[in-house]
C-alpha cells in the first residue's frame, strides 16, 4: 500500500513535468501554447513548432516520464493488483492537469502510450493500442487529429476490456482513454471531419469541427 501511495505521488509529479512546453520555450524561446491552433502544450505542437530534432525529444521525454515510474513499479517494487490502477494513471493525470501549468495541461497521448509501455511486461494492451493507432493513421486515415484519436483510444478500450486478462490493466485502461478522449473533445483541433480510406484516398468530407483553443 505504501509503495502504491509513494509511486503514484511520483508518477504524478513526474507527468506533472511539462517537457513540451518547458524546452521549447526555455531552448528556443517558443510558447507552443500560442503558436498553436489548439493551444496545447503536448509533443505534437513541438514538433510543428521547433522542428522534428527538438520535437521527437520532447515526445521521447513525455513517454519516459510516464514509463519509468510504471515500470520501476511492476518490475522492481511488485505493486500489484488493484494497486497498479493509481501508479498507470497517476502520470497521465500528472500530464493532463499539470499544477505547473495552472491545470491547464497536455491532451496526454505520448503519456498514455508510456504508462502502457510501463506495463508491458505483464499486459498486452500497448500491442493493441499501437495497432489500432497504426490502422487509423495508415489505413483508414481520420481526420482531424481529436476524432483519431477519440477514435483509437474508444476501440482501444473496448477490445482492452473485452480480451486483457487482468483486470487492474482494464480499468487503467478504461481511465487513461476517458482522460485522453476528454481533452480532446474539450479542445478538439480544428479542420472538417474526414476519412481516407485505403491507397487511394477516397475522403469523404462530414462537416467542420470547430477548434476549442485555451486561453
Amino acid at each position: 500500500m505504501l509503495l502504491c501511495v509513494i509511486m503514484t505521488v511520483v508518477g504524478f509529479l513526474s507527468g506533472s513535468i511539462m517537457f513540451s512546453y518547458l524546452l521549447p520555450k526555455y531552448v528556443r524561446k517558443v510558447d507552443i501554447r500560442h503558436d498553436s491552433e489548439d493551444g496545447n502544450p503536448g509533443s505534437m505542437n513541438a514538433i510543428i513548432a521547433v522542428g522534428p530534432l527538438l520535437g521527437i525529444f520532447c515526445m521521447t521525454l513525455d513517454v519516459l516520464k510516464a514509463f519509468i515510474p510504471v515500470f520501476i513499479s511492476v518490475s522492481f517494487l511488485d505493486v500489484s493488483g488493484y494497486y497498479l490502477i493509481p501508479v498507470m494513471v497517476a502520470p497521465v493525470l500528472g500530464h493532463a492537469f499539470s499544477p505547473f501549468l495552472s491545470f491547464r495541461g497536455g491532451k496526454a497521448v505520448s503519456v498514455a502510450f508510456g504508462s502502457l509501455l510501463g506495463a508491458i511486461n505483464i499486459s498486452m494492451a500497448l500491442f493493441i493500442l499501437i495497432i489500432i493507432m497504426v490502422f487509423f493513421r495508415f489505413i483508414v486515415v481520420l481526420n482531424p487529429d481529436s476524432i483519431k484519436v477519440i477514435t483509437v483510444f474508444s476501440l482501444a478500450g473496448i477490445i482492452v476490456l473485452i480480451f486483457e486478462p487482468l483486470a487492474p490493466i482494464k480499468i487503467a485502461m478504461i481511465i487513461i482513454g476517458l482522460v485522453v478522449c476528454g481533452k480532446h473533445l474539450a479542445n478538439p483541433n480544428s479542420g472538417e471531419i474526414s476519412v481516407a480510406i485505403g491507397p487511394f484516398k477516397i475522403t469523404h468530407k462530414v462537416r467542420n469541427l470547430e477548434s476549442k483553443k485555451k486561453t
